[in-house]
């Protein structure tokens, strides 16, 4: 009995891949005229200092909702938020996806840092869902994720008086 509950189990759970496909982002990054370290700090701050969406906070990780709009897509997540020294990654715990993580990566370089991000999910759903996550899902993912990394350049930069560079770039 048990071993038809594994196949079962094992099954279930490569039909559910092979309707719902992970999908991969294509990497962006953005060049913002701060230090690594500020930028991290400030990065740090704005994720954590917000008591009415950050839901856990223990030594480098947050558990902490978003919600807004990319695209036409409104969206609600909670998300697990890790800060490593030259990284912070997402995790997202409950939402649209099934499964998602992002990495943002953060390079300096004397006075100024390159901020990569990668990321990959899975919606929730059947084929249509699947349909959707290969197309205008990921088209409003990226953009609205890359909106996030200029509008973040330009904030850290406006205080600096330098002006962020940008470009989308394939992995």
């Amino acid at each position: 009995m048990r071993s038809i509950t594994v196949v079962a189990v094992v099954a279930g759970t490569l039909a559910a891949t092979a309707i719902a496909p992970t999908v991969k982002l294509k990497r962006d990054e953005v060049e913002v005229a701060v230090p690594s370290a500020d930028l991290m700090a400030l990065l740090r701050r704005r994720f954590t200092d917000s008591p009415d969406d950050v839901l856990a906070l223990q030594d480098d990780r947050a558990v902490r909702r978003f919600s807004g709009r990319a695209g036409p897509f409104p969206y609600r997540t909670v998300e697990l938020v890790t800060f490593g020294p030259d990284w912070i990654t997402f995790d997202h715990l409950a939402g649209p996806f099934s499964h998602c993580h992002e990495r943002f990566t953060f390079t300096d370089h004397g006075g100024s840092t390159t901020v990569a991000h990668t990321g990959e999910f899975r919606l929730r759903g059947g084929i249509w869902s699947a349909l959707l996550a290969v197309g205008p899902v990921r088209r409003a993912f990226e953009t609205h994720v890359h909106d996030h990394m200029v509008e973040m350049a330009l904030m850290v930069s406006d205080q600096s008086d330098a002006t962020p560079s940008s470009s989308h770039k394939s992995q």
